[in-house]
């Protein structure tokens, strides 16, 4: 499902109106009457009902609403901001449901209280709203916050902006958003996408080729999305589905390789091969039966001397990942390094892994690689602070990942996934039983064993984000999200993949 910012949807409206010809009232009637849906379907009192309204369209939609609201039988109060600058289909809208039974309430100088009501409707500002709210409309955005039972915004929490997911100053904070087409970039990401609740995506008659006329190549990651998993042919053996080597693991961080190479099996890949310091071998041994090792140099960590050894193994194999665990002791940047540079399979590059990447090493991973930083590890490899990489990470994964050649995952509540060719996708699949040590390493695992298995980089780490966060989801049931293990987490991938297989 696409993306869109605040500049597209209006030029799919547009489009939609001047060249598709179905007229603006006729859309703003359609979101009314997917507003009302939504509330008739509320398993919440809806007797008594506030339209807080300001004066663009977003405000012509709360009067739409409001007429169907009264038509059903719902005592409803619309408070108005400043009606005398509406005009078009708001103006049209309003002037109809000054005829209705409803009560129409025009604010000047003093919020009113909701704590009255049901349900308050915000529809005050929409996705072109750009700034900060200031004045009587904060105190009105505060009264709704502070008084209401039950918030529903139209579009988008009155305060956000449409193309960003910056929060800048006071917004509404949603317990439901209503919003039309498709969803907008602060409905997928934090920290806006937190005041919007629970997010409806509704149809109102825009036709999906204006859509994908002005899309940006900004898709949300649903199931429908995702690359196809056939079942396995019944004449498939190990070979069928390649051989896969995660190098890393450190004194101390050897369960972080263990656990990726398992989360690599869990994923199909035919064959799995843990990658370990000769010194730590024993833990992979016995950490999981269905693991090989490789045991590389005499030590707790790996060092330049065992990179050799090391590139001579990967000859043949299908796909690659070096970092999980694999600290940053003398002499192991320089392994990773020249492992990098030798060989020329498809890596994922994770943790201590990214840290020793140079930019020297990473021109030469083009076409061939996908990084999976958090934040802060990101912000490093950039140079930039947390602050400005949390403030514009869409467009920095976007670039980075064009400028390098390589797929992206820049992890965080809302996984970005940046191709080379500037295709982006975000996952919001997971769940905070992922804010634990492990997650990262069992995400490497599943987007190497799908690389194995054939999968193009980009398809491995779309399937490897959404499939990590629905078993995440899976883990929780009947448990805390505080107390799910990693573990846990990886024993749910295989339902997850079988809920997917076709």
């Amino acid at each position: 499902m696409e993306i869109l910012n605040s500049a597209s949807m209006s030029e799919a409206d547009r489009l939609t109106i001047q060249e598709t010809g179905i007229p603006s009232a006729v859309l703003m009637e359609n979101a009314a009457a997917a507003v009302f849906d939504y509330i008739s379907s509320l398993e919440i009192p809806k007797d008594r009902i506030a339209i807080a309204a300001g004066s663009g369209n977003n405000g012509g939609d709360g009067f739409a609403l409001a007429r169907r609201l009264a038509n059903a039988g719902c005592i409803v109060d619309v408070f108005v901001c400043q009606p005398e600058k509406l005009k078009g289909d708001a103006k049209l809208n309003y002037d109809i449901l000054l005829k209705f039974p409803v009560s129409v309430i025009e604010l000047e100088d003093e919020a009113p209280l909701f704590d009255s009501y049901d349900i308050t409707v915000d529809a005050i500002f929409g996705t072109g709203f750009k700034g900060e709210v200031t004045g009587f409309y904060a105190e009105l955005i505060e009264s709704i916050n502070e008084t209401s039972n039950f918030v529903l915004s139209i579009d988008i929490p009155s305060g956000l902006s449409g193309s960003s997911h910056n929060v800048n100053g006071i917004c509404v904070d949603a317990d439901a958003t209503v919003t039309f087409c498709r969803p907008k970039i602060p409905h997928c990401m934090y920290p806006a996408k937190k005041f919007c609740g629970e997010v409806a995506v509704t149809d109102i008659s825009i036709p999906d080729f204006n859509v994908e006329a002005v899309a940006d190549r900004l898709y949300l990651v649903t199931e429908a999305l995702l690359p196809r998993l056939s079942k396995r042919e019944t004449d498939s053996h190990k070979g069928t589905y390649g051989h896969a080597v995660i190098a890393g693991g450190s004194a101390g961080k050897t369960g972080a390789a263990v656990m990726a190479s398992i989360s690599c099996s869990a994923a199909g890949a035919g064959l799995v091969t843990c990658m370990i310091p000769a010194g730590l071998n024993y833990t992979a041994e016995v950490g999981a039966l269905e693991i090989m090792s490789f045991p590389v140099g005499i030590e707790d960590h790996f060092k330049a001397e065992g990179a050799e050894e090391a590139a001579d193994f990967l000859e043949g194999k299908s796909a690659l990942a070096i970092g999980p665990g694999i600290g940053r002791k003398d002499g192991t940047g320089a392994f990773v390094r020249e492992i990098l540079s030798k060989s020329t399979l498809p890596a994922v590059i994770d943790a201590d892994g990214l840290y020793h990447l140079d930019k020297e090493t990473l021109q030469t991973l083009k076409g061939h690689a996908v990084l999976t930083p958090h934040i802060g590890e990101f912000a490093r490899m950039t140079g930039l602070s947390v602050e400005e990489v949390q403030a514009d990470r869409l467009n920095l994964a976007r670039t980075f990942a064009a400028q390098y050649g390589i797929v992206l995952v820049l992890k965080s509540a809302d996984t970005i996934i940046a191709t080379p060719e500037r295709m982006t996708f975000i996952n919001i699949s997971g769940s905070p039983a992922l804010a634990k040590g492990g997650s990262g390493d069992c995400l490497t695992g599943l987007i190497t064993g799908f690389i194995s298995q054939g999968y193009e980089p980009a398809e491995a780490a779309v399937l490897g984000c959404y499939i990590l966060g629905a078993a995440a989801r899976r883990a929780s049931e009947g448990s805390s999200e505080r107390s799910v293990m990693t573990t846990d987490v990886i024993n749910e991938i295989g339902a997850v993949i079988g809920e997917l297989e076709d």
